[in-house]
């Protein structure tokens, strides 16, 4: 083999190589982008925020207790319920892509409905910072919002879930159940207990309205229930709505140990039962009870905690003129003199 033919067959070793280790027909790996953030703030460094859905703002702060409250309700914290996850949700939403890759400003704001959000959150922080976010119009496919970071011109598409979430808080606020002021038609039932109602021998009263008629079962005494006297039962009547003028004394009780206030599982309590209605419609029976504690060293006063499953649970006072009106029904019952039974038996 002349030397000619040695460097063409070196040469082609080289090349198949190269080839093989390059491998230009190798499937590329697809690189996926990840969605960019409408804006990001660290969750800790929220302190206030502001919601406006149309006409409807609603406003909230994080008290010195460290616990969410309401600007305009004095110290009462939203339902953990519906509020948990919302400060998280603040913190910033990822979007589906960047408009501003197309247009990076935004010439016209009427053009997606920012000239007249629909939606605006002020989010404040710590130092004295803020940032403020809009949702504008739906995107026509209608599975998103246009969005825009206020003093930033990157238009952005943001989930309508994240907006409506947001927008239900102003529209329809997280008052918690405790809190509600109800009308008197709502009421189905009124339970007074001086104890735990499952131990023997503990007296416990049950109230029930049924097409605008009282009726009351001394427990557990009475087997039926018995009408109560119409003219007599009307002092008490507007009681059963529940406590009006509720104050909280600490919107967070360490440990669960509210022996301090005096109140306990087995003591006096009071509960009322209404009329709910679940998102999608469906109506049930809801209810809240308070386990009463002791008075306030004033006198104006009992303290109070709404028993629920909430990740914090509230020590409240309850006007000492509603609770000892509610618990004199024990000893005066108006029961009519007419002994009719109620229809749910």
């Amino acid at each position: 083999m002349n030397w000619k033919a040695t460097l063409v067959l070196v040469v082609g070793v080289v090349v198949v190589g190269v080839v093989a280790y390059v491998n230009p027909f190798e499937d590329e790996e697809e690189l996926v982008a990840k969605p960019p953030w409408f804006y990001q703030v660290s969750f800790d460094d929220i302190n206030t925020i502001k919601i406006t859905s149309g006409d409807n703002v609603e406003s909230f702060h994080m008290n010195e207790e460290g616990i969410w409250v309401f600007d305009n309700l004095d110290g009462i914290p939203p339902d953990h319920n519906r509020w948990g996850g919302i400060v998280l949700l603040v913190s910033g939403p990822k979007t589906k892509r960047d408009i501003s890759e197309v247009r990076t400003i935004i010439e016209d704001p009427a053009e997606y409905g920012l000239d007249f959000p629909k939606l605006i959150v002020d989010v404040g922080l710590t130092a004295g910072r803020s940032i403020e976010f809009r949702l504008g119009a739906d995107t026509p496919e209608g599975d998103f919002n246009y969005g825009q970071v206020s003093g930033f011109t990157q238009l952005f598409l943001i989930a309508d879930s994240w907006g409506e979430v947001l927008a239900r808080i102003a529209n329809d606020p997280p008052i918690p159940e405790w809190f509600v002021t109800r009308t008197p038609e709502s009421i189905e039932e009124v339970n007074l207990y001086m104890g735990d109602p499952a131990a023997a021998g503990n007296q416990y009263l049950t109230l029930q309205q049924e097409d605008g008629k009282w009726f009351g079962r001394s427990r557990p005494e009475d087997v039926k229930p018995r009408q109560l006297d119409p003219d007599k039962f009307a002092k008490y009547s507007h009681l059963m709505v529940g406590p009006q003028n509720i104050l909280v004394e600490t919107a967070r009780v360490s440990g669960d140990d509210y022996s301090e206030w005096g109140i306990e599982l087995e003591g006096q309590s009071i509960e009322i039962r209404f009329l709910g209605v679940t998102e999608r419609g469906t109506s049930f029976t809801d209810g809240v009870l308070f386990q009463l504690g002791d008075k306030t060293p004033d006198g104006n006063y009992y303290f109070a905690a709404p028993a629920s499953d909430q990740f914090t649970t509230p020590v409240l006072r309850l006007e000492a003129e509603w609770t000892e009106a509610m618990f004199d029904l024990f000893e005066n019952v108006p029961f009519s003199d007419e002994d009719a039974s109620a229809g749910s038996g």
